[in-house]
């Protein structure tokens, strides 16, 4: 055999290793499955006690706790010293079904697969469960048990999901990594992971194991466990990652935006701004395909085109083009799983020919026949509404509301264009650093300390410009807050009458739990001069994407103080997110987003800070404060009369 046909022997080879077809679709559920209770009704008497525990949850929704039994007459909950019981008489039957993310993904991608094709063309589905509902699945039984969920509804009272921390297995008979590594046994697979705990050895596995086997595929329904330490230990994970799903509102606490609240959820187009943020981010760290899901209100997905794009498209999952199963019923619980397995599906059918809008559509009305269901899933009996939505989703065009093509390098968060129409020398400076309305991040934070330290010189006559200066304070119920230039306490029945007579700014504060904050229309009118007011990220999306504003205001700047790494701020978030110092400073240039406040339009950006204790960094943040309104004040009386 001559060089050139060794060589060319060698190619061939090396394609055939590439397009090796699976042997398995892999799915190990022992770290997503939970054991779903569905409560009957939610009582009038356990409401306020539950609407307290849902001020724990990011999302409004989801709850961890440390257990959930059955005792004689209803359920226990624990969760530290707070205990609970939730009685029938509260909360009616209840109905036990498995769940968790990759478990409602897994039982609607079987139904879909043996729908489609009658599993002809697609590698046998492999399952590893624990004991307790390892006959859902047919799959091989792990000795353990999974964790419980409750999930309460009921009218006038939204949807709230206490999950056990968990799952449970005797560590002194059992290793479910072991059991785990064996049952991938290296074979050609297309892998799908979920909620894993965060001491796991599968990622770093799974990466050596794609690096050397190119035909390898991997789907990843990221858990919410995972999202604290996505960025500093995962990331380079996403390289070797061909699919991903992500929760809109978990997501975006991982890429280190503030959460999204009650009153973003219907703001749709920041929902589908936010959604594009995170695909792009997702793709530039490798990722080839992802899909973000958002419950009832819509779901996207994206992958890498030609020339450093993204191409982009978004489902509405409420639309009037839908398969009609069951008009009747509105229940958005595992439509977001629903999503990801007809994404799924149509990768495992087709992955070299993926047709991104033909998927999108496909997953649009998949997740509406379970949105027409009472039950999170799919079953056999939905054969032919999943037939009708393969055929609906190949003969027509796109549904996407909205399907877009955009550079992977530029960011996707940026207030609409609205030019200000109010008066002449009204000027708004946003400034951005720490969350406001959040009574347990640390005080110290450079927006904290150059407003306090800069209303301490004004009101002691130390700064001759004060009186062009107003510093506009957020209203607060937090009974533990002093009176300080930008916080000012009231009742909660104060808070309640500015909030029913509408004298508090809507894109502004936290109105959705205590303690309240807000901001009143008339501490932002009637200034002539500079107007300062911190704000969160998506409040100054808001704010400068708002109409009201606008003319209220000639011009509005957004000033960042990116310095927030002086040693307090490290140390609280090692003591709330059990990280490391290292980890920590990694997750402060995260959340500095400076990628995201070059694109925000009139902006100063400061610079980190120099100091290395408490009182040079207030001296410090005050001095560059001054320094920025001086040249402001500068500009707009520049025609006054000395």
């Amino acid at each position: 055999m001559t060089v050139q046909d060794k060589a060319s022997e060698a190619r061939a080879q090396a394609i055939q290793s590439i397009h090796r077809p699976r042997e398995v679709v892999a799915i190990s559920l022992l770290w997503s499955q939970t054991i779903d209770l569905f409560a009957a009704r939610v009582g009038a008497d356990v409401r306020p006690q539950l609407e307290r525990l849902r001020g724990a949850a990011p999302d409004g929704v989801k709850v961890a706790v440390d257990s959930i039994e059955r005792v004689d007459d209803g359920w226990r909950i624990l969760d530290g010293a707070m205990e609970m019981v939730l009685t029938d008489s509260d909360i009616g039957d209840v109905t036990r079904t498995p769940g968790g993310g990759l478990s409602n993904l897994a039982r609607d991608l079987a139904v879909i697969l043996d729908t489609l094709d009658g599993g002809q063309g697609i590698p046998p589905i492999e399952h590893l469960s624990w004991s307790d509902a390892a006959a859902e699945f047919g799959a091989k039984p792990v000795a353990g048990r999974s964790r419980t969920s409750l999930v309460l509804r009921d009218d006038g009272f939204e949807k709230l999901i206490l999950t056990e921390r968990g799952p449970h297995w005797d560590p002194a008979e059992l290793d479910p990594f072991a059991v785990e590594q064996n049952f991938y046994a290296g074979r050609n697979a297309f892998v799908f992971i979920g909620q894993e705990p965060l001491d796991t050895q599968k990622f770093d596995r799974i990466r050596r194991a794609k690096l050397g086997n190119p035909s390898l595929k991997v789907f990843w329904l990221v858990g919410g466990n995972q999202l604290k330490r996505l960025y500093t230990e995962y990331r380079d994970f996403l390289s070797v990652v061909d699919l991903i799903s992500l929760n809109l509102s978990e997501a975006a606490n991982f890429f280190g935006f503030e959460p999204l609240r009650q009153r973003h959820r219907d703001a749709s187009e920041l929902r589908k701004m936010v959604a594009r943020e995170i695909s792009r981010r997702a793709l530039e760290l490798g990722a080839s395909h992802v899909v973000i899901t958002d419950g009832a209100k819509g779901a996207s997905l994206a992958r890498k085109a030609r020339g450093g794009r993204v191409e982009f498209v978004y489902s509405p999952l409420i639309h009037e083009n839908i398969v009609q199963v069951d008009p009747s019923v509105r229940e958005d619980t595992g439509c977001g799983d629903s999503f990801a397995a007809a994404v799924a599906a149509y990768f495992l059918t087709s992955p070299e020919r993926f047709k991104l809008n033909e998927a999108a559509n496909f997953a649009h009305y998949i997740a509406g026949i379970v949105y027409q269901r009472r039950r999170p899933n799919l079953t056999p009996d939905d054969h032919d509404f999943i037939l009708t939505a393969h055929r609906r989703a190949q003969d027509v065009g796109p549904l996407v509301a909205s399907r877009v093509n955009f550079d992977r390098t530029r960011c996707q968060i940026r207030p609409a264009q609205l030019s200000p129409r109010g008066p002449r020398r009204r000027v708004l400076v946003l400034l951005l650093g720490g969350d406001p309305n959040d009574p347990a991040q640390p005080h110290v934070t450079g927006a904290a300390a150059a407003v306090e330290r800069l209303a301490a010189m004004m009101r002691s006559g130390h700064y001759p410009p004060a009186p062009l200066i107003r510093i506009v304070p957020r209203i607060t119920t937090d009974a533990s807050v002093r009176d300080t230039a930008a916080m000012k306490r009231v009742s909660p029945d104060q808070m309640d009458m500015l909030a029913a007579g509408r004298g508090v700014c809507n894109c502004l504060g936290n109105l959705d739990v205590e303690p309240r904050s807000a901001v009143r229309w008339s501490d932002l009118a009637g200034h002539e001069g500079v107007t300062l007011l911190r704000v969160t990220l998506w409040e100054a999306v808001e704010v400068m994407s708002s109409e009201d504003v606008a003319e209220l205001f000639e011009d509005i700047k957004f000033w960042h103080f990116a310095t927030e790494n002086v040693d307090e701020r490290l140390i609280w978030h090692a003591r709330q997110w059990g990280i490391t110092r290292e980890q920590g400073q990694e997750v402060t240039r995260q959340a500095l987003r400076e990628y995201v406040i070059e694109h925000m339009g009139p902006q100063v950006r400061f610079g980190h800070a120099r100091a290395t204790n408490l009182e040079e960094f207030h001296q410090e943040m005050t001095d560059q404060l001054i320094l920025r309104i001086d040249a402001l004040l500068a500009g707009i009386f520049r025609s006054a009369t000395p």
